[in-house]
């Protein structure tokens, strides 16, 4: 398997936004092609207005969205023009709650999906709707890129493995890379006393992981008095990883989003590419 299309979805004006530039790196690197979704927000609000408004307030909503979604455009473009990329840029446009689904039904023809971390005090409420879209209304992967910038050619991954479905789905979709790796390590935080694994935690993942030619080591380790996500951060950095594998949203949406979670904290604080799938 390769990623042969890669897609990247913007919902903010910025000159140099982090995934639209680990996208392009990443489409050079894969031989791929880049499409890029700018995405204009309408922000009239879904309330009743006075009779005879509801027409006025919801055109100038939608002329400022496509007016946003140019502009997203147009930084979009400036940027790939020099680079050697194949790429091309579509404008939409959305309201706020419906952006997810937006977002998913361009992105459902893509090998890989790029975006930017979608929780902290900086980012909108949009951000972590584009994340939910595309995990759950696309079988698509995705990298979840942090500010600073990163390898687009990992070669030092940490797998957070747990021995869940969606963890194992992100490993599957992940093999392009470890198979590039220069090292793999899968990381077991406390793992359980009772389950097919009790015995030899992360043995049947190397042995699957070896029949494709990844040679791997496993670190079984306890939380430490910290969270699982705070420890796993912890073991990537330990580790010098470029990347992070794991499953994305084990636990129900609603817990995660009202009770946070180990995908939640790790896509508010990490500091490198986290590659997810669900």
């Amino acid at each position: 398997m390769a990623y042969k299309s890669i897609f990247a979805a913007l919902t903010n004006v910025r000159d140099v936004a982090p995934e639209l530039a680990y996208a392009a790196a990443m489409t050079e690197a894969q031989d791929a092609h880049l499409e890029v979704l700018c995405v204009g927000i309408d922000p009239t609000p879904t309330m009743f207005f006075e009779m005879g408004s509801n027409a006025v307030v919801m055109h100038a909503g939608i002329e400022e969205a496509h007016a946003r979604a140019k502009d997203i455009g147009d930084c979009a473009r400036k940027f790939l023009e020099p680079s050697n990329v194949r790429w091309d840029v579509i404008n939409s446009v959305s309201v706020s709650a419906g952006v997810g689904r937006a977002v998913a039904g361009q992105a459902r023809f893509s090998d890989l999906a790029v975006l930017r971390l979608p929780y902290g005090p900086d980012h909108a409420p949009e951000d972590s709707l584009v994340l939910e879209g595309l995990l759950f209304e696309t079988d698509c992967p995705i990298i979840v890129v942090p500010e600073e910038s990163a390898s687009a050619r990992p070669k030092n991954i940490v797998i957070g493995w747990n021995q869940s479905t969606e963890a194992m789905h992100a490993v599957r979709a992940a093999l392009p890379f470890l198979r590039a790796a220069q090292s793999v390590h899968i990381a077991i935080i406390d793992p359980p006393e009772t389950g097919p694994e009790r015995s030899d935690p992360g043995g049947p993942l190397a042995v699957y992981l070896s029949r494709h030619g990844i040679r791997s080591d496993i670190h079984v380790m306890t939380r430490q008095g910290l969270s699982i996500s705070q420890r796993l951060a912890q073991h990537v950095t330990e580790m010098e990883a470029d990347m992070l594998v794991m499953g994305g949203y084990g636990h129900s949406r609603f817990r995660e989003a009202v009770l946070g979670g180990a995908t939640r904290d790790m896509l508010e604080h990490s500091k490198v590419p986290v590659f997810m799938a669900h």
